[in-house]
């Protein structure tokens, strides 16, 4: 007979046992989900802290004694409504962040710092609606740039002195009259388009004609060169305008050679002297689309060794996450100027005029050549400039080819004024005598000072075939001249150090 308690006792201990099983597995499946969860938060924090800047006193990076002089970058990104708005600080020295100037930029919203030892950012937009701030963490108003840039917008005294020597006005009389003494012995093929003539005089030098059907090509070439020497921009060659007459000395012994060409007499053409030892000359970088700006701190930047060496910031570097990274090499002082930097400097300086220089007589045929086709053509900025060369022993910018000048490059104004204003928009520091000169030109009245140096070197003949400057040119000349100095304005409400 079976003991009932001992039945049930025993269904018990199998009930008791089958509880604590469970109450075992339960155990173990929490634990498990715990340490899950444990792990996804230390992921998810390992990637969310970093974005949201959310840093203990060990995590902060902290400038040292080496990079005292450099400027740290504020990037702060606008984003829409519904997206929470982040501000992520650079403090990494060779960090470099481009700033683009637009058309609408608000000066009076641009604030600079009120000394040396001010610490308040300077705030500018860009065209995508990022504002980039400048933290001024040096004692020296000028960021240890004396003698490069003065006034936060002009080039310095040191670069000045650097500048090559170029082509004066005693250059322009040497060569007038050098033309009215010979004589062209040959014309060969070369100097550009099909109806160019490399000239060859008496004596071996050599000369580029610059021969068109239309009078306003040479007219523009002839008065963008007078432009420069107002100027006194010593880019372009010597240049002066002929007439074709084979009855005269200069052309006589040429006549064959004339008739060859397919020239036509009693036409008018521009000699030019001949530069020797002329090298291609690229784009700048800080003109190049991606990086389109030059301003003081770009010329710190150069001082400093980084503007060239820069890494391309991805995705993680925008967020701010945390990566493995070797340690940067020291930087050189900022007033130590190797033969290298200073070169560049000396290159930029006289970009600086050539981008007022095409501005002010719309040239066509140069840079805003490659901007126009960089639509098509994404490499066409790493290319060389049109129509401009460098001479391999000074390092003379030399601005070739300014026929489009002042008329043709006018009347198409509609469709390239964007690409004109591009380069100049972004151009925020200047040669000092170059944009004094301007605003004495604009005093004076360009079109009176124009026809007065036509009228002063020109001969009879040129002058009785080619006609003045059209009154609409000098009214649109007039207009580009307040452009420019409009700019400048511009730039020193932004850049120069406020007294």
């Amino acid at each position: 007979m079976f003991d009932v308690r001992s039945i049930e006792s025993g269904d018990q201990q199998d009930s008791d046992m089958s509880s604590f099983c469970r109450k075992r597995s339960f155990q173990r499946q929490a634990c498990l989900l715990s340490v899950m969860a444990a792990f996804s938060l230390g992921l998810a924090l390992g990637a969310f802290v970093p974005i949201i800047g959310i840093t203990g006193d060990r995590d902060v990076i902290r400038p040292t004694a080496d990079v005292a002089h450099v400027e740290h970058l504020v990037v702060r990104s606008s984003r829409s409504d519904d997206i929470q708005r982040r501000r992520l600080q650079k403090t990494v020295p060779n960090i470099y962040v481009p700033v683009s100037f637009v058309d609408n930029l608000d000066v009076n919203s641009v604030e600079m710092p009120l000394d040396g030892n001010s610490v308040e950012p300077v705030e500018a937009a860009t065209a995508d609606n990022t504002s980039v701030e400048f933290v001024h963490t040096d004692d020296s108003p000028d960021m240890g740039l004396d003698g490069i840039v003065e006034d936060g917008i002009y080039w310095g005294q040191v670069i000045e002195e650097h500048l090559p020597k170029g082509f004066d006005d005693a250059d322009t009389r040497a060569w007038r009259e050098y033309i009215s003494k010979s004589f062209v012995v040959s014309l060969k093929p070369g100097c550009g388009r099909m109806q160019n003539r490399l000239v060859v005089f008496n004596d071996g030098r050599r000369a580029c004609a610059r021969y068109r059907q239309n009078t306003d090509q040479i007219q523009g070439e002839l008065f963008s060169f007078y432009l420069g020497q107002l100027l006194n921009i010593s880019n372009l060659a010597p240049s002066t305008a002929s007439v074709i007459d084979t009855d005269s000395p200069l052309w006589t012994s040429a006549s064959q050679d004339i008739l060859s060409a397919q020239w036509k007499v009693q036409r008018p053409v521009v000699l030019t002297k001949w530069i020797s030892d002329l090298e291609p000359a690229g784009i700048p970088t800080p003109f190049q689309p991606l990086d389109k700006h030059m301003n003081k701190f770009d010329v710190h930047n150069i001082t400093l060794g980084i503007e060239d060496t820069r890494p391309q910031r991805g995705l993680m570097d925008i967020l701010g996450a945390p990566k493995n990274t070797p340690k940067s090499p020291p930087i050189p002082p900022p007033n130590r100027l190797d033969a290298t930097k200073l070169g560049r400097l000396v290159e930029l300086a006289q970009w600086s005029d050539l981008i007022v220089f095409d501005y002010l007589i719309a040239n066509l045929d140069r840079v805003v050549n490659n901007l126009y086709n960089y639509q098509w053509n994404a490499d066409i900025m790493a290319a060389p400039a049109h129509n401009l060369a460098k001479q391999s022993d000074s390092q003379l910018l030399v601005f070739l080819d300014n026929e489009s000048g002042l008329l043709h490059g006018y009347r198409l104004l509609k469709k390239y004024e964007a690409y004109h204003g591009l380069l100049l928009d972004n151009l925020c520091i200047f040669r000092r005598t170059t944009i004094q000169q301007l605003q004495q030109l604009k005093d004076d009245g360009p079109a009176t000072r124009l026809q007065r140096i036509f009228e002063h070197t020109a001969s009879d003949k040129v002058r009785d075939i080619l006609p003045p400057l059209p009154e609409k040119s000098a009214k649109i000349l007039i207009d580009r001249i307040d452009r420019v100095l409009g700019q400048v304005q511009k730039c020193h409400e932004m850049f120069s150090v406020q007294s």
